[in-house]
């Protein structure tokens, strides 16, 4: 099982990258090393979409692009009492 690493925007708070751990393509190390970004987390690639991130589509976007960016909007709803 592979894993992603999660990168996100310092100046956009909705924008995250991912990429593939080990991956040593331009692409990938350019996530890495932009200034624009920082590391979050690692996601492991068991195939279950989770929320706001799809590990299916994410590798379709990699294979093609060498990563994978994303965008995450988080709003939190209050309920009436």
């Amino acid at each position: 099982m592979s894993t992603f690493e999660i990168y996100h925007s310092r100046q956009n708070r909705h924008h995250y990258v991912a990429v593939e751990a080990g991956d040593l393509r331009d692409n990938a190390n350019g996530v890495r090393e932009s200034q624009n970004l920082k590391f979050l987390t690692n996601v492991a690639d068991d195939g279950e979409p989770r929320i706001a991130f799809d590990p299916n589509q994410a590798r379709s976007r990699i294979a093609r692009d060498g990563f994978y960016a994303f965008n995450v909007t988080i709003e939190i709803r209050e309920h009436p009492e």
